[in-house]
Parts: structure tokens; sequence; C-alpha cells
């Protein structure tokens, strides 16, 4: 549901990259970030992490694109 947003906003905020991870090939990746939900979105600046969003919120995920970025 949330991913044709996700994408759009990909091609919306060309500064910014959007990596998707599949939860079930990327088990590893999921553990050490912490992903207990899906969707969760984690948002990192200069390799720091800057916020956090779970859930399908397209309101709250173009939020902090834009606070963030």
């Amino acid at each position: 549901m949330i991913s044709p947003k996700f994408d759009a906003f990909s091609n919306q905020y060309d500064s910014i990259k959007f990596i998707k991870v599949d939860v079930d090939q990327g088990e590893d990746i999921c553990q050490e970030v912490g992903i207990s939900c899906m969707p969760t979105f984690l948002f990192y600046k200069g390799g720091n992490q800057q916020g956090r969003l779970e859930g399908a919120n397209e309101a709250k995920l173009k939020e902090n694109l834009e606070k963030i970025f």
C-alpha cells in the first residue's frame, strides 16, 4: 500500500537515496537496526540515524523527509 508512495517520493526527492530491504532476505540488517514491524522507515543523514517511522503513514513519511532533508 505504501510502496507506490515510497517510489513516488524517491522520484520527487532526487537528492535523497531511498533503499528498500526485503525483511526475508535481509534478516541480519533488520535485526541490527531493530525492525520489529513493517513497514519501518529509517532516516539517515551523514551516516547517523535522524528518525524512525513505523507504519504506512504517507503524511508522516513526507513530513520526515521534509524535516530531515
